[in-house]
């Protein structure tokens, strides 16, 4: 989860200056609350890649951002229930 972004953009910073070649910050939920996207803008990582479940506002949408669609996977584990498949096997490798 990003919320205001500060920690997430510190770890970047630290990465970065120990000598990373690059930085990518993976996240579930991008809440993206004030400063979090100046942070994000401004900091050295080459992309932040989130999922859609918050709804962003275009305000809160920038170059670096990838934002990924989690409808195939919720599409997915209903079927799996209603088919009496199973949920668990879309994790761990087996489906």
């Amino acid at each position: 989860m990003i919320d205001t972004g500060g920690t997430i953009t510190k770890a970047a910073e630290a990465l970065v200056a120990d000598g990373a070649a690059g930085v990518v910050i993976a996240a579930t939920h991008a809440i993206l609350s004030e400063p979090a996207v100046d942070r994000l803008k401004n900091c050295p990582v080459q992309e932040v890649i989130v999922t859609n479940t918050l709804p962003l506002t275009p305000d809160r949408e920038f170059d670096k951002l990838t934002q990924l669609s989690i409808a195939p996977l919720v599409a997915r584990a209903i079927r799996e229930v209603f088919e009496d498949g199973s949920v668990t096997s879309m994790f761990d490798g087996h489906a």
